[in-house]
């Protein structure tokens, strides 16, 4: 049911969209509306914001409303190969009017295991950290420690009890808001890497795991479908560095402009933290995507790189964690419209192999996690 509004959603902006280019054919977007990352000293004070990142913007950053959405993830990559996803969300995509917990499970060389809650209920988001109660379901933590808790009891036997304990600084690029006009998407990487610990539950066997694992936050005020194309994002550990890099490209309606960013760190400082025009990236050949479902060609995967000559290099793998065409499970003529369109939206996040390049350093390689979301 989120799903079906949110794609609903979609293929409505799409159209308004059309007519709004159809109707002021050359007109262009004011550097102010177009696609771009708020950076200016103006709009941290605007947004109450620093450069030195508080708990409180872990905790909720909008107001409950059907006008907001807002999520907070978690992604594990564990020792014994095993990839493990959460998120807690409100009005998870924008339109859904539910709240939402979310809970994937890869295990060597199984399927991924997939468990979708939502709830009517209000829930409990706390403002002054990140304090998620949904349903049985709990996120809490302070940018330091994190504990996160699907109640296995209630998804039908699937969850976890994890502790998070950060290693690597907290991360936003500038103030994390990535604006065109009044609308914008806010991003906060308050875990890049961290330790993980606690146990997976599955079909009524509890296990201890470790690993490393991610947390992140989004919020904004407008479905993503109206404001971007697609986008890549990836992260994940190479030679003992925490590599997260990610490229936005905008609609058209917002200048068609491409939002990169890419971050670098370790345990004792940040190496790379550069956004905008300080990045090129470079997306790999055209390839058949690896799901034979999915008809159109997909990228091979996506560079980043600085003028110093970091660069970090994400590949697309035959191990998919996930991918789903979001128009499959609905109406015929939902699906017609969408056609008439050219409207194809779909997810896929890869298993990714990663190389890092720093100055003065030998490459190294790794291992993460990649997704490309195509939002037309």
């Amino acid at each position: 049911m989120a799903r079906s509004r949110w794609v609903r959603l979609m293929i409505v902006a799409a159209g308004a969209v059309g007519l709004g280019l159809a109707s002021c054919a050359g007109a262009a977007s004011t550097d102010g509306q177009k696609l771009h990352l708020a950076t200016a000293p103006a709009d941290f004070t605007a947004l109450g914001i620093g450069p030195n990142i508080a708990v409180r913007e872990d905790g909720r950053r909008t107001t409950q409303s059907a006008d907001t959405f807002e999520w907070w993830y978690f992604d594990g990559l564990l020792d014994d190969g095993t990839v493990v996803v959460v998120w807690f969300g409100d009005n998870w995509f924008y339109g859904s009017h539910k709240r939402a917990v979310s809970f994937e499970l890869t295990t060597p060389g199984k399927p991924t295991r997939r468990i979708m809650r939502t709830f009517d209920e209000a829930g409990s988001f706390a403002t002054d950290s990140a304090d998620i109660k949904i349903g049985p379901h709990r996120f809490k933590g302070d940018l330091d420690t994190y504990s996160i808790h699907v109640d296995a009891a209630e998804t039908g036997g699937v969850g976890c009890d994890l502790t998070l304990r950060r290693r690597v600084a907290s991360y936003r690029p500038a103030t994390g808001y990535i604006e065109a006009g009044r609308q914008y998407f806010a991003w906060l990487v308050a875990v890049p890497e961290g330790a993980v610990t606690g146990t997976l539950t599955a079909d009524g066997v509890t296990r201890q795991v470790t690993g490393s694992g991610y947390h992140d936050h989004n919020w904004g005020d407008v479905s993503p479908a109206k404001l971007f194309d697609n986008w890549w994002w990836g992260r994940g550990r190479s030679g003992g560095h925490t590599i997260i890099a990610s490229e936005i490209h905008g609609k058209a309606a917002v200048g068609g402009t491409s939002v990169p960013l890419f971050f670098v760190g370790d345990e004792n400082k940040v190496e790379v933290n550069a956004f905008g025009s300080d990045v090129t990236t470079i997306e790999g050949k055209p390839v058949r995507h690896p799901d034979p479902n999915h008809k159109r060609p997909i990228g091979s995967g996506i560079s980043f790189a600085t003028a110093d000559g970091s660069r970090a290099e994400f590949k697309i793998s035959d191990h998919v964690l996930k991918s789903a065409d979001l128009l499959a499970d609905e109406p015929f003529a939902l699906r017609a419209a969408a056609s008439v369109m050219a409207i194809k939206p779909w997810y896929t996040r890869f298993e990714s192999p990663i190389t890092l390049s720093l100055s003065e350093e030998p490459a190294a390689t790794g291992r993460g996690t990649l997704e490309y979301f195509e939002l037309k």
